[in-house]
């Protein structure tokens, strides 16, 4: 009896040995889990800037100032083709919403311009050239959001309306204060987690409204990354890849998993082991001029087998020359939308923004965001590169590129500014509030 006592004690014993042994394991491998599956499914925020990528110097590769040196130097060689004008017609992303708080001053660079964008303290946003009027101090270095709305220069105190751009007060003014003492406003509008401003080369006002996207608004669709690329380019170029069928079935028929960079990825490779099979077509819109529609659906294929869940249809929905609506739908797995944009900070440089807003599993919206950069990434390297062709040599299967310009130039008109062959402009862009 003593003895069976003994045993049973032993028993519970190592059960209870066994079940602290495996439940420290469970713990130690949920600690290692953790982290992945932190990083799997955290929002995807890629940012590229100037130079990350897009250049080859040849082997070895250059590093530091070297690189620099040459990124400059291709600069000033690079034949640039006869350019169309730099900043067409309409509306431009110049930030996303969550990225200005409260009573923040924003320095924004768009059009060749220095400007300050403003978040009051009732929440309305508001964007104004940078620059006081006084002495010429700079509002994004030192200067504060004050009186709801207005901004204060960090030299004399001077206060200044960013809703109207009249200056308010002067703190050390008796008298009365200037006429002229007033800044430029330039109009904005926030929609869809985004901020916008218009600028038109001839002064008019806002021709068309940006769409609201109902699923973002109601919050049916949530944020699931972004990404972020400065792209050395004329701002035409890369809408002009939706009309461009031609290049989908060669630069980007080898899978994302090979990479960005076409200088290593094989493109004599007419049948890679994982492989995009795309169709798709471009037109403009029957109904409102300034938009057009690219339908794509694409499925990867795994030495010619379709991968599951890998098929998608897309509307790309342009919308005058610098927004696009990127609907998506994955079937079973969610539907969603990514937001592009392309924002001319200058004559040749391209702000390239990405933000997808959907009901997707966020594991597989992360998945699809990195394989959409790497794409986008081989064009890039040629974006960079490139010259314009003004008049290109095309053939039958080459996509709509012809139709595409001609709808494309209608946001261009006699006063957009040109880049001249000394580098500067024909004339600077202006807010339609300061003709």
């Amino acid at each position: 009896m003593e003895n069976s006592a003994i045993f049973l004690l032993q028993s519970l014993a190592a059960i209870h040995l066994t079940m602290t042994l495996f439940m420290y394991l469970v713990a130690l491998v949920l600690i290692l889990i953790y982290p992945l599956y932190l990083y799997i499914t955290k929002p995807l925020n890629r940012i590229k800037r100037h130079g990350d990528l897009g250049y080859h110097f040849g082997t070895p590769e250059l590093a530091d100032k070297y690189r620099d040196k040459q990124i400059e130097r291709l600069k000033r060689i690079r034949m640039k083709g006869d350019l169309p004008p730099v900043y067409p017609n309409g509306w431009y992303c110049i930030a996303e919403s969550p990225q200005l708080a409260h009573k923040q001053i924003m320095p924004i660079v768009v059009f060749g311009e220095q400007l300050s964008l403003i978040r009051s303290e009732d929440g309305s946003v508001h964007l104004i050239d940078s620059y006081c009027p006084h002495l010429g101090a700079n509002f994004n270095v030192g200067g504060r959001v004050v009186d709801n709305n207005c901004v204060q220069c960090p030299f004399h105190g001077w206060v200044f309306s960013a809703e109207s751009g009249s200056c308010t007060r002067i703190p050390y003014n008796d008298g009365t204060i200037p006429e002229q003492a007033r800044v430029t406003v330039w109009p904005v509008v926030e929609r869809n987690q985004h901020i916008y401003v218009w600028f038109d080369a001839d002064g008019s006002a806002p021709e068309w409204e940006i769409p609201s996207i109902d699923d973002i608004q109601n919050g049916q669709w949530t944020y699931k990354g972004r990404t972020e690329h400065e792209v050395a380019c004329h701002v035409q170029e890369i809408p002009e890849n939706g009309a461009d069928i031609a290049h989908l079935g060669f630069l980007h028929l080898a899978g994302a998993p090979v990479g960005n960079d076409i200088i290593r990825i094989d493109l004599s490779d007419r049948a890679p082991s994982i492989a995009h099979k795309w169709n798709g077509n471009w037109s403009a819109s029957n109904t409102e001029k300034h938009v057009s529609k690219m339908h794509l659906e694409q499925v990867l294929k795994f030495h010619g087998f379709d991968i599951p869940l890998s098929a998608s249809k897309l509307d790309a929905i342009q919308i005058g020359p610098g927004i696009v609506h990127m609907h998506l739908d994955f079937g079973t797995l969610g539907k969603g939308i990514v937001l592009h944009h392309v924002t001319p900070e200058e004559p040749l440089m391209q702000r390239a923004r990405f933000v997808m807003y959907s009901n997707l599993p966020r594991w597989f919206a992360k998945f699809f965001l990195l394989a959409e950069a790497n794409q986008f990434e081989r064009d890039v390297y040629v974006w960079s590169n490139k010259r314009y062709v003004k008049n290109p040599l095309l053939v039958k299967n080459d996509g709509p590129i012809g139709k595409h310009r001609r709808w494309y130039s209608q946001f261009y008109s006699d006063n957009s500014p040109r880049l001249l062959p000394d580098g500067t402009l024909s004339n600077r862009a202006k807010s339609v509030l300061e003709w």
